[in-house]
Protein backbone atom coordinates (compact mmCIF):
# COMPACT_ATOMS: atom_id res chain seq x y z
CA UNK A 1 0.00 0.00 0.00
CA UNK A 2 0.86 3.20 -0.58
CA UNK A 3 1.90 5.86 2.09
CA UNK A 4 -0.70 8.62 2.93
CA UNK A 5 0.21 11.72 4.34
CA UNK A 6 -1.99 14.56 5.96
CA UNK A 7 -1.24 18.27 6.47
CA UNK A 8 -3.13 20.84 7.89
CA UNK A 9 -4.77 23.66 6.00
CA UNK A 10 -6.29 25.80 8.02
CA UNK A 11 -8.15 25.71 11.16
CA UNK A 12 -9.68 21.58 11.83
CA UNK A 13 -9.05 21.10 8.20
CA UNK A 14 -6.71 18.61 6.73
CA UNK A 15 -5.97 17.52 3.08
CA UNK A 16 -5.56 14.18 2.64
CA UNK A 17 -2.74 12.92 -0.24
CA UNK A 18 -2.07 9.48 -2.01
CA UNK A 19 -0.83 8.62 -4.72
CA UNK A 20 -1.04 11.94 -6.43
CA UNK A 21 -4.97 12.15 -5.41
CA UNK A 22 -6.19 14.77 -2.68
CA UNK A 23 -9.40 14.55 -0.20
CA UNK A 24 -10.28 17.46 1.74
CA UNK A 25 -11.44 16.60 5.50
CA UNK A 26 -13.16 19.12 7.86
CA UNK A 27 -15.20 19.54 10.48
CA UNK A 28 -18.68 20.96 10.06
CA UNK A 29 -19.35 24.63 11.19
CA UNK A 30 -21.21 23.14 14.00
CA UNK A 31 -18.38 21.46 15.51
CA UNK A 32 -16.12 24.31 15.02
CA UNK A 33 -15.03 23.37 11.50
CA UNK A 34 -15.55 25.22 8.64
CA UNK A 35 -16.85 22.26 6.71
CA UNK A 36 -14.16 22.69 3.81
CA UNK A 37 -14.68 18.67 2.98
CA UNK A 38 -16.52 15.75 4.76
CA UNK A 39 -15.61 15.19 8.47
CA UNK A 40 -13.27 11.84 9.40
CA UNK A 41 -16.54 9.77 10.31
CA UNK A 42 -18.13 10.71 6.89
CA UNK A 43 -15.10 9.63 5.51
CA UNK A 44 -15.31 6.23 6.95
CA UNK A 45 -18.42 5.20 6.22
CA UNK A 46 -17.91 6.82 2.26
CA UNK A 47 -15.13 4.62 1.99
CA UNK A 48 -17.36 1.77 3.57
CA UNK A 49 -20.02 2.71 0.54
CA UNK A 50 -17.34 2.84 -1.98
CA UNK A 51 -15.94 -0.33 -1.41
CA UNK A 52 -19.46 -2.33 -1.27
CA UNK A 53 -20.45 -0.13 -4.94
CA UNK A 54 -17.19 -1.61 -6.38
CA UNK A 55 -17.71 -4.93 -5.04
CA UNK A 56 -21.23 -5.36 -6.34
CA UNK A 57 -20.97 -3.44 -9.80
CA UNK A 58 -18.13 -5.80 -10.23
CA UNK A 59 -20.43 -8.79 -9.39
CA UNK A 60 -23.06 -7.41 -11.63
CA UNK A 61 -20.79 -6.51 -14.50
CA UNK A 62 -19.38 -10.01 -14.66
CA UNK A 63 -22.77 -11.53 -14.46
CA UNK A 64 -24.07 -9.86 -17.22
CA UNK A 65 -26.39 -7.51 -14.99
CA UNK A 66 -25.57 -4.36 -16.74
CA UNK A 67 -29.79 -2.54 -16.88
CA UNK A 68 -28.63 0.65 -14.88
CA UNK A 69 -25.66 0.80 -11.84
CA UNK A 70 -25.00 0.03 -8.65
CA UNK A 71 -25.34 2.87 -6.13
CA UNK A 72 -25.04 2.92 -2.21
CA UNK A 73 -26.69 5.40 -0.08
CA UNK A 74 -24.89 5.13 4.10
CA UNK A 75 -27.25 6.76 7.15
CA UNK A 76 -24.45 6.56 10.41
CA UNK A 77 -25.93 5.96 13.80
CA UNK A 78 -23.15 8.32 16.44
CA UNK A 79 -23.31 7.39 19.94
CA UNK A 80 -21.14 8.87 22.64
CA UNK A 81 -18.86 7.73 25.92
CA UNK A 82 -16.82 6.64 23.70
CA UNK A 83 -17.66 9.15 20.83
CA UNK A 84 -17.91 6.67 18.12
CA UNK A 85 -20.20 5.60 14.64
CA UNK A 86 -22.43 3.43 16.44
CA UNK A 87 -24.13 1.49 13.70
CA UNK A 88 -23.60 2.63 9.55
CA UNK A 89 -26.98 1.16 7.49
CA UNK A 90 -25.94 0.50 3.85
CA UNK A 91 -28.91 0.83 1.26
CA UNK A 92 -28.21 -0.73 -1.86
CA UNK A 93 -29.71 0.06 -5.41
CA UNK A 94 -29.00 -3.04 -7.76
CA UNK A 95 -29.32 -3.06 -11.23
CA UNK A 96 -32.83 -3.23 -13.13
CA UNK A 97 -34.13 -6.77 -13.60
CA UNK A 98 -31.20 -8.03 -10.76
CA UNK A 99 -32.87 -12.13 -9.69
CA UNK A 100 -34.11 -12.22 -6.16
CA UNK A 101 -32.38 -15.96 -5.87
CA UNK A 102 -28.82 -14.12 -6.58
CA UNK A 103 -29.27 -11.22 -3.74
CA UNK A 104 -28.12 -13.70 -1.06
CA UNK A 105 -24.56 -14.53 -3.34
CA UNK A 106 -24.19 -10.27 -4.02
CA UNK A 107 -25.01 -9.96 0.03
CA UNK A 108 -22.05 -11.93 0.43
CA UNK A 109 -20.05 -10.65 -2.50
CA UNK A 110 -20.57 -7.12 -0.59
CA UNK A 111 -19.09 -8.46 2.46
CA UNK A 112 -15.97 -9.49 1.35
CA UNK A 113 -15.03 -5.91 0.69
CA UNK A 114 -11.73 -4.91 2.58
CA UNK A 115 -13.58 -1.94 4.29
CA UNK A 116 -16.49 -4.03 5.60
CA UNK A 117 -14.00 -6.94 7.18
CA UNK A 118 -11.85 -4.34 8.23
CA UNK A 119 -14.87 -2.80 10.65
CA UNK A 120 -15.69 -6.03 11.17
CA UNK A 121 -12.52 -7.71 12.54
CA UNK A 122 -10.52 -4.39 13.94
CA UNK A 123 -7.51 -3.96 13.10
CA UNK A 124 -4.43 -3.16 15.62
CA UNK A 125 -3.78 0.39 15.90
CA UNK A 126 -0.51 2.17 17.15
CA UNK A 127 -0.21 5.60 17.48
CA UNK A 128 3.24 7.02 17.50
CA UNK A 129 4.25 10.19 18.04
CA UNK A 130 7.72 11.95 16.34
Amino acid sequence: MDLITIERESGLEFVIQVRGHTVQADMSARDGGQDGGPAPAELLAGSLGACVAMMVQAYCDTHGYTDGDVSVSLTLELADDPKRIAGIVIDVDLPEGFPDDRREAVQRVAEHCVIHGTLSHPPRVDIEFA
